[in-house]
């Protein structure tokens, strides 16, 4: 029998966590960046949502960490190292850290089939796949031609609390207070003839991005049509590369602006599944660019 201990994480832990992190962004790569100090995402989790660890031996072999929003549980991180691996660690945090009770249960994760098996189990199934996108200012092709403007907002203003609650269905001002301290986020009005027609960030330091911290992630984006969510997106980029010279973001796989920029030579980098439990969703993906991977 494997003894393992799950146990709450401390703050002492966080070194440990980042390395489980880091080992498995490496892995398979053979000119790897250097690790960096604990990164401020992993530190925001463990503040504001809940974290375990997984110990063999008085050593960390994996950990776990839940965000819960309104009754929306996302599960947003699950590692293990690579040798202890198909030992059960998965199952047994996962098991210990979701909820007895929410509305949803959710999450954004590889496609392989042992993650994929492991998230039916809990009740998550597949719903989209979840599309990253990386592309460099400088080559950037055209974008269509639009008359949405990025106009940037007040980082105090509560009604982007509203419209994020709205478009992405929970209510976070914990995790807004995050990107504006510790992402350098730049929130943005999409306006077209003096009206708001959809609301945004731009994450202007990204160190879940472990080759390009400082590119900008531009997420959260939301509208209240498909065809205004496009727009919104593409006026992002517009906005964005004149300040950033490595741009990215997740779109889900029906957005309405993924095509327009692949067109432009943003590149696919990697694809994730959304999985949740309700099936219908707390989001319209047409509609709501997400955050990032963390929340």
């Amino acid at each position: 029998m494997f003894p393992l201990r799950i146990r709450a994480a401390t703050r002492e832990d966080l070194p440990g966590v980042y390395a489980i992190w880091y080992a498995a962004e490496i892995e398979g790569t053979s000119t790897p960046p250097l690790a960096r100090p604990v990164a401020a995402w992993i530190t925001h989790v463990f503040e504001h949502g809940r974290m375990l660890v997984a110990e063999h031996a008085g050593t960390l072999v994996g950990f776990t960490a839940l965000i819960e929003r309104d009754g929306v549980a996302y599960l947003s991180d699950l590692f293990i190292l690579q040798a202890h691996q198909s030992r059960h660690v998965g199952s047994a945090l996962l098991q210990r850290v979701l909820p007895g009770r929410a509305r949803v249960l959710c999450t954004c994760a590889s496609r392989e089939a042992r993650a994929l098996a492991l998230y039916v189990r809990a009740g998550m199934r597949p719903r989209w796949p979840n599309i990253w996108l990386r592309g460099h200012a400088d080559a950037l092709g055209a974008l269509p031609a639009g008359n949405i403007r990025a106009v940037e907002a007040a980082a105090d203003d509560p009604a982007l609390l509203t419209w994020d609650a709205e478009i992405g269905g929970r209510h976070r001002p914990e995790d807004q207070a995050y990107w504006l301290r510790r992402t350098d986020a730049v929130p943005l009005w999409f306006q077209r003839d003096g009206r708001t027609v959809g609301y945004g960030y731009a994450q202007m330091r990204s160190d879940e991005a472990l080759w390009h911290p400082d590119a900008a992630t531009l997420g959260p984006i939301g509208a209240r049509t498909a065809e205004n969510a496009a727009g919104c997106v593409l006026a992002a980029v517009a906005w964005a590369r004149e300040r950033a010279a490595v741009l990215r973001l997740s779109l889900p796989g029906p957005h309405p602006a993924l095509a327009a920029l692949l067109a432009a030579h943003f590149h696919i980098t990697y694809v994730e599944t959304f999985r949740s439990s309700a099936d219908t969703p707390f989001f319209d993906p047409q509609l709501y660019a997400t955050s990032g991977a963390v929340l």
